[in-house]
């Protein structure tokens, strides 16, 4: 994060442009690929955001990583905010003004840190609302943030391929509704990181097995994953095999794209024994995947 403290230190509109483009990669957790990020809303963007019955700010007061977080700060008011609505929506925003930096379409992930300060002994169920905004606004991304804890940093990961209009996001908001909340409660959200974050290099998720269970004499074997770590117009070969005591008993092999993919291993010409047997998939450029499945004697042999 040595990048960033340099990059806050310049004068804001160009900090702003600086760190929209900035590009690192995290080393992830023991045994997780490693993610590149790019920052979208930086500390130095407070000036940008609107907020509505609350306040959105720059601050040093709580911090994750020791740099400057944005902070939110939410006082519940159930006789004041707009005159229809005293028990309100508390919300701030974000507009994304360069069009180059709305494609999400590339990317893995949309994640943030979020810390939660409260008066409250225990959080609401649905303490906070999220949503991302694209030009129609009927086709929004809305999630709930059940996961915050109250005293504690939370990441909050969302896998773009959840949000339909990935390739154009115009918003970032967040917003509370007061009906959770009694009168005067005290809330303050901290930021950290919001990111898009995406594979450094080939990988695969969700690898399984469409049964888990199969008549030792089926025909064939179709395994799923998602390929993530590519760009939209890369093709990267992947190899899926079935094995028992460390012998492939059948094999695929496809030039597979970005996104979900579906693989059949021809089993036909392979008289297989009931048992238990690794089911592995490798990508070029990248790392395995593994899972299990079982093979029992079919009623019709």
């Amino acid at each position: 994060m040595n990048d960033l403290n340099r990059i806050c230190s310049l004068p804001s509109r160009l900090a702003v442009a600086a760190l929209v483009l900035n590009v690192w990669i995290d080393a992830s957790a023991a045994g997780e690929p490693a993610l590149e990020h790019r920052i979208i809303f930086g500390p130095e963007s407070a000036p940008q955001w609107s907020a509505a019955e609350s306040t959105l700010t720059t601050s040093t007061t709580l911090t994750r990583t020791g740099s400057p977080v944005l902070h939110w700060h939410v006082a519940v008011d159930h006789f004041a905010g707009e005159a229809a609505y005293p028990i309100g929506w508390p919300r701030a925003h974000c507009t994304l003004r360069d069009a180059a930096v709305r494609d999400w379409s590339e990317w893995d992930y949309f994640q943030f840190w979020i810390y939660t300060g409260t008066t409250r002994d225990a959080l609401p169920r649905e303490p906070v609302g999220l949503a991302l905004y694209v030009p129609d606004k009927d086709a929004a991304y809305r999630r709930p943030l059940t996961e915050l804890k109250k005293g504690e940093w939370v990441l909050i990961r969302i896998p773009l391929s959840e949000v339909p209009r990935r390739h154009d996001v115009r918003m970032m908001q967040v917003h509370i509704s007061e009906s959770n909340y009694r009168h005067q409660d005290q809330l303050d959200f901290y930021f950290d990181e919001i990111v898009l974050a995406r594979y450094a290099r080939p990988t695969l998720l969700e690898f399984a097995s469409e049964s888990a269970v199969m008549f030792a004499d089926a025909r064939s074997l179709a395994v799923t994953f998602q390929l993530a770590g590519v760009t939209a117009d890369q093709r990267v070969e992947v190899v899926c095999e079935m094995r028992q005591g460390g012998n492939a008993v059948a094999r695929a092999a496809v030039q597979a794209g970005r996104g979900p993919q579906r693989v059949v291993l021809d089993r036909s010409g392979a008289s297989l024994p009931a048992g238990d047997y690794e089911v592995l998939a490798r990508v070029q450029g990248g790392a395995t995947a593994e899972t299990r499945i079982r093979l029992i004697e079919s009623p019709w042999k």
